[in-house]
């Protein structure tokens, strides 16, 4: 745990400005204000100008914490830099097709009614994972002066599992209290099986099983994504900054989830952000988040059955 905190320690007193972390914690908390107490809609279904609305959705919060590293830190020579503006159009073209520009939903008409659910959070997870990893293979390809060694992070070197096994145990409390929350059940578990079953008479073991292994390759992904390409890509303009950045547009990722999930996952971003920046691996993350995930999969479930049996 130590190393933890001190890669934590050392990223504050990197960036000391405590003026800097009141307004951006400002920013985020009307943020959430505005998502969840005023009643934002951020799929923007109703709305004539969805494309343009959803463009803005992660530049806001994208480009207004690197203003403020730059004002507070003094540093404007990458908004000078053409490669800065060719990466952040990559991260945020990234995050508005696994948002808003979902390929698969003009086929699922196309099929019978029972099979839509399952078949739209498959095709879901699987849109994402290849943009996810999509662009920063390519990124890599292309960008010469990027470090080739390793994926984004994809190594085993400073990866210490007995951190994040105990990093889960502390977690699993708060997981338990937010299950008996009203808005949990409304969210996971992420598929809940019936119809599809149902059409082909077959367990939902299957169904689920098939569905749980593309939700934990999707969260790998993601930690590749955020923790990786956000984080490390970005670092090369702005130095362990990016993770600012990534905290900003992975808070409003969760604006679709529960208001805790929503405020858990900037410190939680966060912690992951500094850790992968510093020990240039991103293995901690995908066991944290895998473990999370799952474990709101089993409460849900758990949930379920033990309300059916009352």
């Amino acid at each position: 745990m130590k190393i933890i905190l001190d890669y934590l320690f050392l990223h504050l007193k990197t960036y000391p400005q405590w003026g800097f972390y009141g307004i951006f914690a400002l920013f985020l908390a009307f943020s959430l204000w505005f998502r969840y107490g005023y009643g934002f809609n951020p799929s923007f279904n109703h709305s004539a100008w969805a494309g343009w609305w959803g463009g803005l959705f992660y530049a806001t919060p994208y480009f207004f914490s690197l203003g403020l590293y730059s004002i507070f830190y003094q540093k404007f020579d990458f908004w000078f830099d053409y490669g800065f503006w060719g990466l952040s159009a990559l991260i945020l073209g990234v995050l508005y097709v696994n948002q808003y520009l979902l390929f698969y939903k003009n086929y699922l008409p196309q099929l019978p009614f029972q099979l839509v659910d399952w078949v739209g959070k498959l095709s879901f997870n699987l849109h994402s994972i290849f943009f996810y990893l999509l662009i920063p293979h390519l990124y890599l390809f292309f960008a010469s002066a990027m470090q080739k060694t390793h994926f984004y992070g994809c190594t085993s070197q400073n990866f210490y599992g007995q951190i994040y096994f105990l990093m889960l145990i502390l977690m699993f409390p708060l997981l338990i209290w937010a299950s008996f929350r009203p808005d949990f059940l409304q969210t996971y578990p992420r598929y809940k099986p019936f119809w599809a079953e149902n059409y082909w008479q077959i367990s939902p073991v299957i169904t689920v099983s098939i569905y749980e292994l593309t939700y934990i390759l999707q969260f790998i992904a993601l930690e590749i994504f955020f923790r990786g390409f956000v984080v490390m890509a970005l670092a090369q303009y702005v130095g362990g900054a990016s993770v600012f950045a990534m905290v900003a547009v992975y808070c409003f990722l969760h604006f679709f989830k529960p208001l805790p999930e929503a405020i858990g996952s900037i410190f939680g971003g966060y912690v992951l952000g500094v850790i992968a920046f510093y020990s240039r691996s991103v293995l901690g993350g995908m066991c944290i988040h895998i473990g999370v995930a799952l474990l709101m999969e089993l409460l849900a479930f758990a949930q379920i059955y033990w309300r059916a049996k009352e």
